[in-house]
């Protein structure tokens, strides 16, 4: 059996908004606004210099269910490029860029191959002979909650199998739970490799069957941070190999800053500095978070939210006036900074305790889920989202008391 080799990416999410930043400089915002285009043209780029036999899209291409047709159009240039280089393209629509959408569509090269609403089954010929199936379907509506893989059938008599499928793995809670799945069905399959959507964070999720995750191709908030990319696969008879491509020129990430109880401004201040520094060397761009950690700190005025916003705002005017390839957006402060004595007061502890038993986010959010535009784009919070709310609420109350 001779080998393929195919580029898998997912999640591109073209002209998606950008959370999460205040006061960012313009030019800042014009690279961030531009680069899931730029990451989209380094897959293009990568298939066409490797001369893989195909691309796969594993769904959520646009952001948005009514896509523009400025962004169509780029996309269709970016197909037209693989045209005229022979690399054909596979694609299903997810959620997020679902069939039932409002849009003016524009006519692909005949080198895509879109999947419809139901599982179906596409063909491959490599010119030596070799014969692929690929299995996947497209997101009929926004909400998927069927388990869409009990309809895909293995047709035989080619020399590989592939499966597309944009869903969530059993056990995963960070993303809402569309056609879900579980390992056992990626196995009961008996596909030779699974391209998989919709989780954000790349991971390999089985080795046989190879079934991966490739995350998103641009970080788009603090949430996703680290490096973003494509996978490159091999699959040679029972082999396979994998390669992560980095495609992401915006990263985002967190640094801890150590602050010592004997700190002054200019102490603190200079760590900070000492920190960034370090990201200069590199080539890509950085959105950071610094995590101070001051919980040898005991004077009331450090680490307070005013204190940390002068300092962001003096990192943010020098970053800006030096042209530093790292952008702190965001100061937080250890989660243990305020001293334990005052957690350990009755008052604090009973209320720290109905912080930590409040449930009631459903009831809470019902206003939003209402709302004749928010409701469209609003997924029920998840478990982490919904942890991570409590902890903020938690040190927003004890920075208050302090």
């Amino acid at each position: 059996m001779r080998p393929i080799v195919f580029l898998h990416a997912a999640d591109l999410h073209l002209d998606s908004p950008f959370t999460g930043l205040k006061s960012v400089p313009q030019a800042w915002a014009d690279e961030l606004r531009e680069s899931p285009f730029k990451a989209f043209r380094s897959i293009i780029d990568t298939a066409i210099h490797q001369k893989v036999d195909f691309l796969l899209l594993s769904g959520d291409l646009y952001d948005g269910e009514n896509r523009s047709l400025r962004t169509q159009v780029r996309f269709r240039r970016e197909m037209e490029r693989l045209k005229a280089a022979g690399v054909p393209v596979y694609i299903i629509h997810g959620n997020h860029d679902h069939l039932s959408g409002s849009w003016i569509h524009v006519d692909f090269p005949d080198n895509v191959h879109v999947f419809s609403e139901k599982a179906e089954m596409k063909s491959f010929h490599k010119s030596d002979g070799t014969l692929v199936h690929l299995y996947g379907f497209s997101y009929p509506k926004r909400h998927v909650t069927e388990k869409m893989i009990d309809t895909y059938v293995k047709i035989e008599g080619a020399d590989y199998h592939i499966g597309l499928l944009h869903g969530n793995l059993e056990g995963f809670t960070a993303h809402s739970p569309y056609a879900p799945f579980s390992l056992r069905d990626l196995t009961e399959k008996n596909f030779d490799y699974w391209a998989l959507g919709h989780i954000h964070k790349r991971q390999i999720v089985a080795e046989q069957p190879l079934a991966i995750y490739p995350g998103n191709i641009q970080g788009r908030n603090r949430k996703e941070s680290g490096e973003k990319g494509c996978y490159i696969i091999e699959l040679n008879g029972a082999d396979w190999k994998h390669r992560f491509i980095r495609t992401a020129e915006m990263i985002w990430d967190t640094a801890t800053v150590m602050i010592p109880e004997t700190s002054t401004f200019d102490s603190i201040l200079t760590e900070c500095k000492n920190r960034l520094t370090k990201y200069h060397t590199f080539t890509e761009k950085y959105l950071l978070e610094l995590i101070i950690d001051g919980r040898n700190v005991h004077h009331p005025n450090v680490c307070s939210e005013e204190f940390l916003a002068d300092i962001l705002s003096i990192l943010q005017e020098q970053s800006e006036h030096e042209e530093w390839n790292v952008w702190p957006y965001r100061m937080t402060v250890h989660k243990d900074t305020m001293p334990a004595v005052l957690q350990d007061t009755p008052f604090t502890s009973e209320l720290l305790s109905k912080v930590e038993r409040f449930t009631e986010f459903e009831e809470a959010l019902q206003p939003l889920y209402r709302h004749g535009i928010a409701k469209k784009w609003l997924d029920s919070l998840t478990e982490e989202e919904q942890e991570q709310i409590l902890k903020d609420a938690k040190r927003m109350l004890l920075q208050m008391l302090h």
